[in-house]
């Protein structure tokens, strides 16, 4: 019995093919139907095979939208940047201070491989100078080709530990001019992007449609950083994107496995594969004369088709 109230409303958490029992009583009438009810799952409805004609390699930038730093309206941090990671992985793209975002496809579904990496993001991480950005996932559920279903973060080593904020948001100030960037969080704290003399424009994204202030909220890490002598940024140890983890030189890149993934409570979730990704600058701190921490990407590619 699934329900005995006037007006039902039931998901049933299977797909196949139903009996549906229906019964109304009146007085001494009552009237029986029967009909069967076919449950499909949107994976085995939307999932997108791969053809002799894919990439391993992104196909599509749906959206770039950096926060404010030092390569930002120049060379790496302009929309014509993000168009230069289709299809490759030599070009660069920075994402800027903590929360600047880019999200892509690829023209097929990215499969979840059991007990094995799924996909690749390339950074331009090195030993001593790592920027972590954290990766975002979605399936296309409802098969429209756009990017406004259910979205999941991949975890990494971080994301348990103490420190990490799971619920942080920051605002950022267009200064108009080049000038420190200012910005407040909802931790009641405020403070600057800094400014460098190598880079000499304004470093508030001027492309985006937030011409005043940005906002951007999600997960904030905290890699070690270390002051003294040559400025350098430890890495977090699995799970990140511009991370110099052990394994980043066996790929080239940070290997991303869906088994990661996690909803809003931070509660395990299956995925079967996936059709979106985003990846956000996931610190927010100074390293001196070299700038602020901002995750740079150079593409990302299908380990299935890689390996």
């Amino acid at each position: 019995n699934i329900g005995s109230t006037q007006n039902l409303s039931y998901i049933d958490e299977e797909p196949g093919t139903f009996a549906l029992e229906f019964k109304a009583t009146a007085y001494n009438d009552s009237l029986i139907r029967s009909y069967q009810v076919s449950v499909l799952d949107p994976y085995d409805l939307y999932f997108r095979p791969k053809t002799e004609s894919i990439s391993e390699f992104i196909s599509e930038i749906i959206e770039y939208k950096p926060a404010p730093g030092q390569y930002i309206n120049k060379n790496f941090g302009t929309p014509e940047a993000a168009q230069s990671i289709i299809g490759g992985k030599t070009n660069i793209l920075s994402l800027g201070a903590w929360g600047g975002y880019v999200l892509f496809s690829f023209d097929h579904t990215i499969e979840n491989r059991e007990d094995d990496k799924d996909f690749v993001i390339y950074g331009n991480a090195m030993n001593g100078h790592s920027e972590p950005g954290i990766v975002q996932v979605s399936f296309d559920e409802n098969g429209n080709g756009l990017p406004d279903d259910s979205w999941y973060e991949l975890a990494g080593s971080a994301h348990q530990t103490e420190e990490t904020l799971l619920d942080y948001e920051v605002t950022y100030n267009n200064p108009g001019a080049h000038a420190n960037v200012p910005w407040t969080d909802n931790r009641e704290t405020q403070d600057s992007i800094l400014v460098n003399s190598f880079n000499t424009q304004n470093y508030y994204p001027l492309f985006i449609q937030e011409e005043e202030a940005v906002s951007f909220n999600g997960t904030r890490v905290y890699p070690v950083i270390n002051q003294e002598g040559f400025v350098s940024v430890d890495a977090l140890k699995w799970g990140y994107v511009d991370n110099f983890d052990e394994n980043y030189d066996t790929y080239g890149g940070n290997a991303m496995k869906l088994d990661w993934a996690v909803d809003d409570e931070m509660n395990a979730v299956k995925l079967r594969g996936i059709d979106f990704v985003r990846v956000y600058t996931g610190a927010l701190g100074n390293t001196g004369w070299l700038g602020e921490i901002s995750t740079e990407i150079k593409g990302a590619s299908d380990l299935s088709m890689v390996e």
